[in-house]
């Protein structure tokens, strides 16, 4: 029975390796896409996610976002998004990145709370959402998770981080 455990311990363990890596571009990182319409946000999570070992693409608004997500050949496993923007919030360009690239992990950030829209997206799977301020450490463990577990459904989650967030 113990060799029958120390198997299945094991084909878990490869099946994690295999997800752990399912997420990596040709250099071994996964590769992130941060929008914020502030700049100052915009470079300090650049250099939290690059510090962490993420290969870090940049936009300053939605429709520069939208336009490296259609045009990268290369894959997006992450979009981290400010929720409030100019033009196109992060909701609405979650929604057209993900038409473009259906397996996108999307994290929105905010200043405020979510509304009804948002707390509806997050209810799906591969969606999280940090409340501004947060730490370094906070940002990178959410990516961490995010990407993961793509598999898993966190509506469960979401919905505990929301009863969270509203208080």
């Amino acid at each position: 029975m113990v060799v029958g455990l120390r198997e299945d311990a094991n084909r878990m363990e490869q099946s994690l390796e295999s997800l752990r890596y399912s997420h990596e571009n040709a250099d071994g990182r996964s590769r992130v896409l941060v929008v914020d319409d502030d700049e100052a946000v915009r470079n300090i999570l650049y250099k939290i996610l690059e510090g962490g070992g993420y290969e870090v693409l940049s936009a300053s608004n939605a429709l520069d976002a939208l336009a490296i997500c259609r045009q990268s050949s290369h894959p997006i496993d992450l979009l981290v998004t400010d929720y409030n923007m100019p033009e196109m919030n992060g909701l609405e360009l979650a929604r057209q990145c993900s038409a473009v690239r259906s397996e996108l992990i999307v994290l929105y950030i905010s200043g405020t709370r979510p509304d009804r829209e948002l707390c509806a997206d997050l209810d799906r799977r591969n969606r999280g959402f940090l409340a501004k301020p947060f730490r370094s450490e906070t940002l990178r463990r959410k990516v961490k998770e995010l990407l993961l577990e793509p598999g898993r459904d966190w509506s469960a989650a979401s919905s505990s981080s929301l009863n969270e967030i509203s208080r």
